[in-house]
């Protein structure tokens, strides 16, 4: 199964001929970049937790076939890892993304095309720190500490059927993470002026700064909007009270749907802006204390959008506010929970942001081989994680020496 994905991997994104072209600043290197970054990306590939970890497989002579060279250390590779040049990794990003978009894999979601902009604390420690982390301090056991963190901003691409995590980028000291979301967002719309129509985002990034930058690009906002104290939300409350709504059922969920627009109370957004609302309550049967009872449980959700109601109706519109938690189940949780993203594989500003869009290309490579190359039939029969084991049994044993593209 190994050497079939790396088959898959270099004949869809040409990903041997990627690794090479990967630049670093390092003069005259023992080992060249495209080995450290190939091995980062089997590292990935087969689900490991450290650079340690990978070291115990270093005696394996398939490394030869794939990296034309012996593997180079942990140590080394984390070394390395702190001059390589991000910008080049996500040169391969976007050639990823070309690829899917002209396989059609990326498709537009209810004709449009919808990204989801969130951050994500990757690690915190009270000990190890470097240059670039982020402080705060907080009270452990009556005692005042510092506490040292570094926090990244991730853009995805979100549908139906699959997300690509297209751009990343890290909070710098001094700043606050909406400071890293318009250097990403300025940057993706820069490279890619038309993978998204529509950016979904929670309530911190239902800010004036994100809404200008978006209108100065002719895209469009779909944020959650939950502060009390703003004014926006207590006019829009006050119309929802006056307000008749449009109500339908789904399975087991009743919607109530308040959708107005044409509101001017944010006085640093110089456009009306549109509130939706919307009051789901939603009826099932668990059991609780051994018997089976009816519970019922009601979310009120509302969003601020600069997208007209003439372009995107009402239930479309909460279907892509919804849509915003594929950035937490299918990028964080995931990277988090199975591919082993919660911690640093090595403490370094640029390490940390290599090994992260890395990750990004291992993680497209094993969703568009899963989706896209996999049979229907051997899909509906095997998980995902069966599929992630069946890549590291096949690492393991070395049964991956043939059939690889070599460098």
């Amino acid at each position: 199964m190994l050497r079939r994905i790396l088959a898959y991997a270099d004949k869809m994104f040409q990903l041997t001929a990627a690794w090479k072209q990967v630049g670093d600043d390092r003069t005259q290197p023992v080992i060249p970049v495209s080995a450290i970054t190939a091995a980062i990306f089997i590292l990935f590939l087969n689900r490991f937790p450290s650079l340690n970890h990978l070291d115990q497989y270093r005696r394996q002579g398939a490394w030869r076939y794939y990296l034309g060279r012996r593997i180079p250390s942990g140590d080394e590779i984390a070394w390395a890892s702190e001059s390589i040049d991000p910008n080049s990794l996500r040169d391969i990003l976007a050639h990823n993304y070309a690829r899917l978009m002209r396989n059609k894999v990326l498709q537009p979601w209810l004709g449009w095309r919808v990204a989801a902009i969130d951050g994500h604390e990757i690690n915190a420690s009270y000990k190890r720190c470097c240059d670039q982390c982020l402080q705060r301090e907080l009270e452990v056991q009556g005692e005042k500490r510092i506490q040292y963190y570094h926090r990244i901003v991730v853009l995805q691409l979100i549908g139906p059927n699959f997300r690509f995590l297209l751009d990343a980028e890290m909070q710098g000291t001094g700043e606050d993470e909406i400071g890293a979301a318009l250097r990403l967002i300025e940057r993706v719309l820069h490279r890619f002026p038309r993978a998204f129509d529509l950016l979904t985002g929670d309530g911190l990034y239902a800010r004036a700064p994100v809404l200008k930058l978006l209108a100065k690009h002719d895209k469009y906002a779909l944020m959650v909007l939950k502060d009390e104290r703003r004014d926006l939300l207590v006019d829009a409350r006050a119309l929802f009270a006056q307000q008749s709504h449009a109500t339908h059922i789904e399975q087991n969920t009743r919607y109530d749907q308040w959708d107005l627009e044409g509101f001017t109370s944010w006085d640093t957004v110089p456009f009306p802006v549109r509130v939706i609302r919307s009051l789901e309550t939603t009826t099932a049967r668990e059991h609780v204390n051994g018997q089976m009872i009816q519970v019922t449980t009601v979310r009120d959700w509302i969003w601020v959008s600069t997208l007209p109601r003439s372009l995107l109706p009402t239930s479309n519109a909460v279907t892509f506010g919804h849509a915003r938690w594929q950035i937490e189940n299918y990028a964080f949780n995931e990277l988090s929970n199975a591919w082993h993203a919660d911690h640093y594989f090595h403490h370094h500003p640029v390490s940390i942001i290599a090994f992260w869009l890395i990750l990004f290309i291992a993680h497209t490579v094993f969703h568009a081989f899963f989706d896209r190359n996999l049979k229907p039939a051997f899909r509906n029969r095997y998980s995902m994680l069966f599929i992630a084991e069946q890549l590291r049994t096949a690492f393991v044993s070395g049964d991956w020496d043939r059939t690889i593209p070599t460098q």
